[in-house]
């Protein structure tokens, strides 16, 4: 009988969790940060990428899966386990998701209300909300509408789906593959997000079509499932050394960390094609807010920070993201990525009170970050988590994943 697999708790890929919504949550809220904030325009590069933290959370969700549900999952597989594991991913992510949706319903029915403006009346599409539901409004190329980023939940979905049947086979690899080939498949999975991203128009953000917000047909599977299997054949790769205890007594995070800034500032330095979609305002007080898609060139450099973070221990950025108060945020990173939209819009409208620059413009972007914390903390604390558990509590006893 194979066991299963031990609940082990990497703190540092909890923490990057954190980091990884905050970096997505900076680049939504970057004009106001820097307009409050002048001198910190010299992270504009870093700010204006943020969407790259959706890429670490795929990779992510690929590697804890596994390493947490590929034993019990191939042991004896049936239709049953597939079953389970979906179950236990839709108890995850559903309820949080359907609940900001709801906020998100609220607030376009205060708007039609109060301003009159039939925009908002129009954006509460019931047949679109339905597929938000369904988790399958990112499937097809439409609009970003209701919550945008819960685009990547849907992608996420599809993942869990392709998880779901496709763990046999992984199970299987994992069990006959050399290290070398595994390390191969994982380079090789690299390559076709690197190449559409190299051929996508700058700040379309690895998602949308030239000059539009609506979604490239094809890019969200290329993109989800390419980076989630990353994760899963890393997991594979990794899973006996993370078992056994055998660390890495050198400091990769941190060098890797180093190298994944360096390469963004670069390719930001140095874009080779500025295809700057139409229309857009590219300059926020003489600071480019354009983002070269050719920055997922860094996607093998992030699956080094994950692995390096799995395997290290005496390091300077395994100790930071491994404090407790980080791996608490990585734990409320799920909320505050669906919710940040309401906070930052909220901060946004008391933002238009005051001149860009006065001590109380800088005091309400601060109020509005802290605030985005703390509602999304709220939410997993009543919404997430009582959600999670239930879904748990429902499984059959019989049904182990």
């Amino acid at each position: 009988m194979i066991p299963a697999s031990p609940r082990i708790l990497i703190a540092p890929l909890t923490g990057i969790r954190a980091l990884a919504a905050f970096w997505v949550v900076t680049r939504h809220f970057r004009v106001e940060i820097i307009e409050a904030f002048p001198p910190l325009h010299v992270f504009s590069p870093l700010f204006n990428l943020g969407y790259l933290g959706v890429d670490l959370f795929f990779i992510l969700s690929g590697f804890i899966l596994t390493f947490t549900h590929l034993d019990s999952m191939t042991e004896k597989y049936d239709w049953r386990k597939a079953l389970g594991f979906l179950w236990l991913r839709i108890g995850r992510v559903w309820p949080l998701t359907a609940f900001v949706l709801m906020l998100f319903g609220l607030y376009f029915v205060v708007q039609t209300v109060t301003s009159g403006n039939p925009v908002y009346a129009a954006q509460a599409d019931p047949w679109r909300l339905v597929q938000h539901l369904l988790m399958v409004q990112a499937w097809s190329a439409t609009p970003l509408d209701w919550n945008g980023p819960d685009w990547s939940i849907s992608a996420e979905w599809m993942a869990y789906l392709s998880f779901a049947v496709g763990v046999v086979v992984l199970g299987r690899f994992a069990a006959v593959a050399s290290t070398r080939t595994k390390i191969v498949v994982i380079g090789l999975l690299c390559l076709p997000m690197i190449i559409v991203g190299f051929t996508m128009q700058d700040d379309t953000i690895l998602l949308f079509n030239k000059d539009s917000y609506t979604i490239f047909a094809g890019v969200v599977p290329i993109r989800v499932l390419t980076e989630f299997w990353i994760g899963a054949v890393l997991a594979v790769l990794l899973k006996n050394r993370i078992r056994e205890g055998r660390t890495l007594a050198f400091p990769l995070p941190t060098i890797t960390s180093v190298a994944i800034v360096a390469v963004l500032y670069l390719v930001t330095a140095f874009d080779p094609v500025r295809w700057v979609r139409a229309g857009q305002v590219e300059f926020v007080n003489g600071v480019d807010q354009i983002a070269p898609t050719e920055s997922i060139i860094v996607l093998p450099l992030f699956v080094l920070l994950i692995a390096s973070l799995a395997v290290t221990r005496r390091d300077p950025i395994v100790w930071l993201l491994s404090r407790r108060p980080v791996v608490l945020g990585g734990k409320v990173s799920f909320a505050l990525y669906l919710s940040h939209p309401l906070t930052l819009g909220a901060g946004i409208l008391v933002l238009g009170r005051f001149a860009p620059g006065s001590p109380l413009y800088g005091a309400v972007v601060i109020g509005t970050l802290v605030a985005a914390w703390v509602f999304a903390w709220v939410l997993w604390r009543f919404v997430e988590e009582p959600s999670r558990k239930l879904a748990r509590k429902m499984l059959p006893e019989s049904i182990k994943v």
